[in-house]
C-alpha cells in the first residue's frame, strides 16, 4: 500500500506537470521516496509542476509562504505582492479607477495583462470594469498557504497571457482543527484608514476525507486627501511643476458665439471676470478639487473558501474547490465638471452685460441680444458644487466550482481530470451626484438654478429639485471562465543514463465570455463628467500539449514542452504553437546551474476584441489635404488645410487583432555558500511582438499622406473627414502594431542561522532592468525607458526567533530616477524631452527642431521599514503588533502638473500604520 501511494504521487505529480527539469531525476525521486516516504516532503511547485524535495528548479521560482506574507504586516494578497515582488499593475485605492476596488499585479515591468494569475494551478475569471484584466482582490487572504512566483514566459505550459511570468496562489489543504485571527490597524498621524480583519480556517478529516472551510471579512475605512501632505492640494506654487489645478470650477469660463462675438475675437472660452487674477490659465480658471477627493475609498470583502477531497478507494480520488467573493467600495470623488448650453437661462444677460463685460456693457449687451434673437449661443463650464460629490456603489462578487478526479491506472500511469466554472461580476450603482446634460440646462434654462452661483441645493425650496436632478447610472460587466482538462502522464520504459522518462500528455479546454452594459445616458455622453461603454462577446480555446523530462546524466535534467492552443472568437480564429526547452545540471552539491527558454503569446483579450465601437472628434492637421494645399501654392502657416481641425474619430475592439507572441529566455546559477547562506543569479531576457494598441490620429493621417495605413482613414464624397454626419472619419481602433524588450539580473540572497539566544534569518531580493525597451507607437523607434523609470529595486528583512518572541523588519527601497515628459517623437529620435526650460521650435514647413530638451523632474529615491513583532502566550494564541511605515515616509513626488503629483500604483500615501493581530488555536 505504502509503495503503490508513493508511486501515485509520482505519477500525479507528472499529471499536473510542466515537464520542466528538476534537481533530481524522476527516477531517483521515485527512488528515495520508497525507500523513505514518511521523511520526504515533496512540493509542487510552479513551473514545474512535479513534486520534488528542493525548491530550486531549472526555473527560478520564488516561494513566499503564509508565514511570511503574515511577517510583512500586509492585510491582502494584492498588497503583498505589489510591495514585494511585482513592478506592474494598479492599486485599487487609485483615485479615478473605473474599476474601484479591484487591483492587479504585472511582473518584469509589463503591463498585468502579461502575467497570468492561478488559483491552485487553474485560471481565474476577470474583472471587466474598465478593461479586462485578473483582480488579485478575489483571493481570500484566510484560505492562502503559500504564493509561487515564476518570472519567466510559461506559455508552452499554461498557454496565453503566461508571457511576462505567473503568479500561481496555492490554498491550504489537508488542514485539520479551527484557527481564528482578529486585526484591527489604523494610521496614526491622522488616525483615519482603519482597517478590521476577521479570518477563520476550520479543517477535518476522516480515514478518506478531507474538509476545509475559511472565512474571510476584510474592511477598510477612506482616506481624504486633505488629510495627506501630498494630495491635499492640486497646487504647490512654490514647487515647480506643481499646478494640476482643474479647468472646471466656480468661477468657471464662459463661451460666448455671436457675429459680434466673432468680430470683436471675443468668441470662445474665456474665464468668468470674477475669477482670480492668480487663478487665470488661460482660457479657464483653475480650480483647487483635491480636498473634494479621496485617496482611499471605504471598503469591505467578504470571503468563503471550501475544499474536500475524498478518497473512493485505492485508486479513485475525487475533489473538489467552491469559492464566494464579495468586495464592496464606495467611491466618492468631487462634483461633477463640465460645459452645458445656457443660451436660454434668464441669468445670462445680466451675467454676460455687467459681470462679463463690466468694462465694456454696450459690447456684452449687443452680444448677448444677438444670442437672445438667435443668432448665438452660450455655454457655461464650470464644477457644479451644488450638487454632492460623484458616487457609486461598487460591487465586485465571483463564485467558483471546480471538481475532479485523479484515476490511477497502474504503478506507471495516471489519469487527472479537472472540470470547472467561474464567474466575476461587477456591479456600479451611482449613489448621487450624476447629473444629465439635459436636464441641468432644462434647470438653467426655467430659471430655477443659476448657471454663474452655487445654487444652495440644501434648501427646503430646492433640495427635492436637485435631488431629482440626480441620475441613476448604472453598469453590470460579467465574466465567466468554463474549462475542463483530462491529462495522462507516467513513466515510460526508456531509459537514459540518469534515469527513467517521464512523459505528460493532454487536451484542455476553455471558453471565455464576456459582457460589459452601461446605461444608455452614460453611453451616449450624456453624464457630466462621466462616460460609459458597452460590449460583449466570446472565446472559445482548444489546447493539446505534451511533455518530457529527460533524466538525461545523473545531477541533469532536460525538459521539454510543446503546447498548440486554438482560440476561436466567432468572427476570427488563431492557433499558436508555443515550446519550452528547459535544463538543470548540478555540478556538485553546492552549485546549480539553470537555463530555459521558450516562446509565448498573449491572445486578444475579449474587450480588445468586442468593444462597442465610439465616435468622437480629435484635433489633428489632415495632411493629405495640407500637402495638397502647399503643392498647389499655398502655405502651411496661411491654408486653411494646414490648420488644426476637429476631425471625426472612430473607436473600439477589433475582431481581426491577432495574438501577441513573445521569446524569452533566462540563465542562472544557484550557490550554497555555506550551510547558512546561499545565492541565486538570473539573467533573463523577454521580448514581445505584435503588441496591441492604437496608433494617434495624427501618426495614422502622416501615414495616410505617404500613402501607408490607407485602410484607416475613410474619406467622404469630398474627401474631407469633418462632416457632422459623419461619412467621413478616421479608424482609431486597436490594431497589432509595437514591439517590447527587456532584460535584467534578479539576485535572491538568503541567511539563516541558530545563535545562543534564537534562530536569525535574512534575506535580499533585487530586480534589476538592464534595459526596458518600449515603443511610443509603431512608427516610433524603440527607445530604452531605463532613462525615464527606476531600473531596480530592493526588499529585504530580518527575523529572529527566540523563545516566544518573534520579530521581523521588512524593508522595500526604491531608487531615484529622472522622469522626462517624452522621447523626441516629433523626429522619431530617442532623445528624451524634459519637462522645463524646453526650447522648441517650428519651422514654417512644420518641422520641429529643439534647441535644448530642457529638465526632467528628479525623482528622489523612497526607503520604507516594517517592524512585526509577535509573541507567543500558549500553545495556542499569540498576540502580534506591526507598524508599517515605521519612519512615516510619504510617497516621493513624480508628476508633473498632475495631481496628486506621485504614482498611486506604487504608494498607498497611508503614512504609519499601526496594528494588532490576535491569533487563537482551537
Amino acid at each position: 500500500m505504502l509503495n503503490r501511494n508513493v508511486t501515485k504521487a509520482v505519477r500525479l505529480a507528472l499529471a499536473f506537470g510542466a515537464g520542466s527539469a528538476g534537481l533530481m531525476s524522476t527516477q531517483a525521486f521515485a527512488e528515495e521516496a520508497e525507500e523513505s516516504a514518511e521523511k520526504v516532503e515533496r512540493i509542487q511547485v510552479t513551473g514545474s509542476r512535479i513534486s520534488r524535495t528542493d525548491l530550486e528548479t531549472a526555473t527560478p521560482v520564488s516561494v513566499f509562504t503564509a508565514v511570511e506574507i503574515e511577517k510583512s504586516g500586509v492585510s491582502t494578497v494584492a498588497e503583498f505582492l505589489r510591495e514585494n515582488a511585482a513592478t506592474g499593475g494598479f492599486n485599487e485605492s487609485a483615485t479615478l479607477s473605473q474599476a474601484a476596488g479591484a487591483s492587479s499585479i504585472g511582473l518584469r515591468g509589463f503591463a498585468d495583462v502579461y502575467t497570468l494569475v492561478l488559483l491552485n494551478g487553474r485560471r481565474i475569471p476577470k474583472n471587466s470594469a474598465g478593461g479586462v484584466f485578473t483582480d488579485i482582490n478575489q483571493i481570500p487572504m484566510a484560505a492562502v498557504e503559500r504564493i509561487d512566483i515564476l518570472p519567466d514566459g510559461a506559455s508552452a505550459i499554461y498557454g496565453s497571457d503566461a508571457v511576462a511570468g505567473v503568479i500561481n496562489i496555492v490554498t491550504k489543504s489537508d488542514y485539520q482543527g479551527v484557527e481564528a485571527t482578529a486585526k484591527y490597524g489604523m494610521a496614526l498621524e491622522e488616525n483615519d484608514g482603519e482597517e478590521i480583519g476577521f479570518q477563520l480556517t476550520a479543517g477535518a478529516s476522516s480515514d478518506n476525507t478531507n474538509v476545509l472551510f475559511s472565512l474571510d471579512y476584510f474592511e477598510r475605512r477612506p482616506i481624504m486627501a486633505k488629510d495627506r501632505e501630498l494630495g491635499s492640494t492640486a497646487y504647490i506654487p512654490d514647487m515647480e511643476g506643481g499646478d494640476g489645478r482643474s479647468n472646471w470650477g466656480v468661477p468657471g469660463r464662459l463661451f460666448l458665439g455671436s457675429p459680434t462675438a466673432a468680430a470683436e475675437g471675443e468668441q470662445g472660452w474665456a474665464p468668468w471676470a470674477t475669477c482670480p487674477a492668480e487663478s487665470i490659465r488661460g482660457t479657464a480658471c483653475a480650480y483647487d478639487f483635491a480636498p473634494l477627493y479621496q485617496l482611499q475609498p471605504a471598503s469591505d470583502r467578504q470571503s468563503i473558501f471550501t475544499s474536500i477531497s475524498h478518497q473512493y478507494s485505492d485508486d479513485l480520488k475525487f475533489d473538489g474547490q467552491f469559492r464566494y467573493t464579495r468586495a464592496y467600495t464606495k467611491t466618492s470623488n468631487a462634483p461633477a465638471p463640465g460645459a452645458v448650453d445656457i443660451t436660454n437661462s434668464p441669468f445670462l444677460e445680466d451675467f454676460v452685460v455687467n459681470t462679463q463685460y463690466a468694462d465694456n456693457p454696450e459690447l456684452g449687451q449687443q452680444i448677448y441680444d444677438e444670442i437672445a434673437a438667435g443668432d448665438g449661443f452660450a455655454y457655461v463650464g464650470r464644477r457644479y458644487l451644488d450638487f454632492p460629490n460623484r458616487q457609486k456603489d461598487n460591487t465586485n462578487e465571483t463564485f467558483e466550482a471546480v471538481t475532479g478526479f485523479d484515476y490511477f491506472i497502474n504503478n506507471d500511469w495516471t489519469v487527472d481530470f479537472d472540470l470547472g466554472f467561474s464567474r466575476l461580476t461587477n456591479r456600479q450603482v451611482g449613489a448621487g451626484g450624476q447629473l444629465l446634460a439635459g436636464n441641468l440646462e432644462a434647470a438653467f434654462a426655467d430659471g430655477t438654478l443659476n448657471p454663474f452661483v452655487i445654487n444652495d441645493c440644501s434648501s427646503d425650496a430646492l433640495k427635492q429639485f436637485c435631488d431629482d436632478l440626480n441620475s441613476a447610472i448604472h453598469r453590470t460587466s460579467e465574466y465567466e471562465v468554463s474549462f475542463a482538462t483530462t491529462v495522462v502522464s507516467g513513466l515510460t520504459s526508456l531509459e537514459l543514463p540518469g534515469g527513467l522518462v517521464g512523459v505528460a500528455a493532454g487536451i484542455d479546454y476553455r471558453r471565455e465570455n464576456y459582457l460589459d452594459r452601461s446605461d444608455q445616458a452614460s453611453v451616449d455622453g450624456d453624464v457630466i463628467g462621466g462616460a460609459g461603454s458597452n460590449g460583449g462577446g466570446f472565446s472559445t480555446n482548444e489546447a493539446a500539449f505534451i511533455e518530457l523530462s529527460l533524466p538525461v546524466i545523473e545531477g541533469m535534467e532536460v525538459s521539454l514542452a510543446a503546447r498548440n492552443d486554438a482560440a476561436d472568437w466567432g468572427l476570427d480564429s488563431a492557433s499558436e504553437t508555443t515550446y519550452s526547452v528547459k535544463a538543470s545540471y548540478r555540478p556538485t552539491d553546492a552549485i546549480l546551474i539553470r537555463g530555459s527558454y521558450g516562446t509565448g503569446f498573449r491572445a486578444p483579450s475579449l474587450d480588445n476584441l468586442y468593444l462597442a465601437e465610439s465616435q468622437g472628434v480629435q484635433t489633428a492637421v489632415d495632411t493629405k489635404l495640407c500637402n495638397a494645399a502647399i503643392a498647389a501654392g499655398g502655405s502651411s502657416e496661411t491654408s486653411p488645410e494646414c490648420r488644426q481641425q476637429e476631425i471625426n474619430s472612430k473607436s473600439g475592439g477589433n475582431p481581426s487583432l491577432q495574438p501577441e507572441t513573445s521569446t524569452s529566455y533566462n540563465l542562472g546559477v544557484v550557490v550554497d555558500v555555506t550551510e547558512e547562506l546561499s545565492a541565486t543569479v538570473d539573467y533573463w531576457s523577454l521580448e514581445i511582438e505584435n503588441q496591441i494598441g492604437s496608433l494617434a490620429i495624427q501618426e495614422i493621417l502622416d501615414a495616410e499622406a505617404i500613402g501607408n495605413l490607407t485602410n484607416l482613414v475613410i474619406r467622404n464624397s469630398e474627401g474631407t473627414l469633418t462632416d457632422s454626419n459623419r461619412n467621413g472619419y478616421v479608424r482609431t481602433q486597436l490594431e497589432n502594431l509595437n514591439v517590447a524588450d527587456s532584460k535584467g539580473i534578479n539576485v535572491n540572497i538568503n541567511y539563516a542561522t541558530d545563535l545562543s539566544f534564537g534562530a536569525l534569518s535574512a534575506d535580499l531580493k533585487v530586480e534589476h532592468f538592464l534595459e526596458q525597451n518600449r515603443q511610443n507607437s509603431a512608427v516610433q523607434p524603440l527607445c530604452d525607458n531605463n532613462v525615464d523609470t527606476r531600473d531596480y529595486r530592493l526588499n529585504g528583512s530580518i527575523g529572529l526567533d527566540s523563545g516566544d518572541w518573534s520579530t521581523n523588519l521588512n524593508m522595500r527601497f526604491l531608487p531615484g530616477y529622472s522622469n522626462y515628459e517624452k522621447f523626441d517623437t516629433d523626429n522619431k529620435t530617442c532623445d528624451v524631452v524634459g519637462f522645463f526650460d524646453v526650447d522648441k521650435n517650428i519651422d514654417e514647413d512644420g518641422n520641429v527642431t529643439y534647441a535644448d530638451y530642457g529638465r526632467p523632474v528628479d525623482v528622489a529615491s523612497y526607503f520604507q521599514l516594517d517592524l512585526t513583532t509577535a509573541y507567543t502566550l500558549d500553545e495556542s494564541q499569540t498576540v502580534t503588533f506591526g507598524l508599517r511605515n515605521l519612519f512615516d515616509r510619504q510617497p516621493v513626488r513624480s508628476g508633473v502638473n498632475d495631481w496628486p503629483f506621485y504614482s498611486q500604483s506604487t504608494f498607498n500615501n497611508v503614512g504609519r500604520f499601526a496594528y494588532l493581530q490576535y491569533d487563537i488555536k482551537f
